[in-house]
């Protein structure tokens, strides 16, 4: 209620509903009621895109850097920003900092674009007045991280196109070509071959029995959605795929280097050692490496050092545990982590790349033997006629 009784409601921001009442009474209002504003599940699920996250983080570590206050650093970047996004995220950011939250207390209302282990290295830096370094080193990873995310995918882009292709060629054959032939050979009687009989079935089957394939293709799908969500599925199918030949290599490597870099920037951070593996083994993105660094983590607690503590006949490449011991023994596990980090991303690159330059040919000669076989299919009855013909 104002000075003359008239009530009125309003919406402010404040750490607390005492400093919101006294901040409201200082200006001659009685407030009635307070209640919190329910937090715009929307607005936290924001996210940026890595190069816009990173190019903030090089920004504000400049601003930190040169000596200005978090909060104002927050704010100048924010009014320096067009409408969007990143706007709407700093200038929240602002706010609540202005206000005396922490800077990764404000940031994790961002869930999704400052998830725990990034959360955890702007809190270390933060504590331990390191932020600036923190941000860079965070911004390094980032960049690193994403250009191996988009090597992959511009590998893949041509033998997925590949795949489309001959998808869709053998979907027209099979329910557009092969039906016309067989209408052909039925009118002249011809006796034909089992090769052609067998494609003539398989083209009926994929006529009149889609939906039992799209039916078939959805129950795979959901197979896979379920085993993404279900640990002992997750941990059998991550298992398999170790065990694939070339690709298993390469997901070894790319979770090697993974656990690699968010562990030692949760190390140089200052985040303790066992916290550390705790959240590196939870970054791996393979359920049986993360189960083996996590049993290793106890023995990392009962004083044993983690290249010991690994269970026999793990999961990891044949690189990791010398490095690792290198690093440990030398009390130098950041500058070994990283090592491990570039050394894997590097392989992972490697390996990936021969695994293509094998894929592209088999595709190809795949396409060549798919489209041969349905071609030879049409013509062997048509020799046999043109024999027939030519005996009488």
């Amino acid at each position: 209620m104002d000075q003359t009784g008239r009530r009125r409601s309003l919406r402010e921001d404040a750490s607390d509903e005492a400093q919101l009442r006294s901040r409201l009474r200082a200006q001659a209002f009685w407030p009635v009621s307070v209640r919190p504003v329910p937090p715009d599940r929307k607005l936290a699920r924001l996210t940026l895109p890595i190069r816009d996250f990173v190019a903030l983080l090089h920004q504000l570590e400049l601003q930190l850097r040169a000596g200005v206050t978090a909060d104002v650093a927050f704010g100048q970047l924010a009014d320096d920003t067009p409408q969007g996004p990143v706007r709407t995220l700093l200038t929240h950011i602002s706010q609540s900092v202005a206000q005396g939250v922490p800077i990764h207390t404000a940031c994790r209302f961002f869930v999704r674009q400052f998830p725990p282990h990034i959360a955890a290295i702007i809190a270390a830096g933060e504590a331990s007045a390191q932020l600036p370094e923190a941000l860079r080193a965070l911004a390094s990873h980032l960049t690193s991280a994403d250009e191996l995310r988009r090597t992959a995918k511009r590998a893949l882009i041509y033998p997925a196109i590949v795949l489309m292709v001959t998808g869709g060629l053998v979907v027209f054959l099979l329910g557009g070509v092969v039906p016309k032939f067989a209408e052909i050979f039925a009118s002249m009687r011809l006796t034909l071959p089992a090769l052609t009989i067998a494609l003539i079935r398989v083209s009926e089957a994929v006529r009149h029995g889609w939906p039992v394939i799209a039916g078939v293709a959805v129950a795979v799908g959901l197979l896979l959605w379920f085993a993404t969500h279900t640990p002992g599925l997750q941990r059998m199918r991550d298992r398999l795929l170790l065990r694939v030949p070339i690709f298993g290599e390469t997901l070894r490597c790319l979770a090697t280097a993974r656990f690699a870099a968010h562990t030692r920037l949760l190390h140089e951070a200052g985040i303790p050692v066992l916290e550390s593996l705790t959240t590196g083994a939870e970054l791996t993105g393979n359920a049986v490496l993360s189960a083996q660094l996590l049993a290793a983590r106890e023995g990392v607690a009962a004083g044993r050092p983690l290249h010991a503590a690994l269970p026999k006949g793990h999961g990891f490449p044949g690189f990791f545990v010398p490095a690792l011991k290198a690093g440990e023994t030398t009390g130098q596990l950041g500058a070994a982590l990283r090592h491990i980090e570039d050394y894997a991303a590097g392989r992972a690159r490697e390996t990936l790349a021969t695994a293509l330059a094998f894929l592209e040919p088999a595709l190809l000669a795949a396409l060549t033997g798919i489209v041969g076989l349905i071609a030879l299919s049409f013509f062997l009855p048509l020799f046999s006629l043109l024999g027939g013909i030519n005996a009488r």
